[in-house]
């Protein structure tokens, strides 16, 4: 089960990495807000305008 966790967390890490780079954002602050706040980041990333 922890395993588990932990799979979902980083794919949270790399689903913010990919926004990230995709909408010209820092993509190592990102990467660790994925990696601390798992769904909340990603729906975060998700949600934030790219920069120009």
């Amino acid at each position: 089960m922890e395993i588990l966790i932990l799979a979902v967390w980083v794919a949270c890490a790399a689903i913010c990495y990919s926004q990230a780079k995709k909408k010209n954002l820092n993509v190592a602050l990102w990467t660790i807000l994925g990696l601390l706040f798992g769904v909340f980041a990603v729906i975060g990333a998700l949600v934030v305008s790219p920069k120009a």
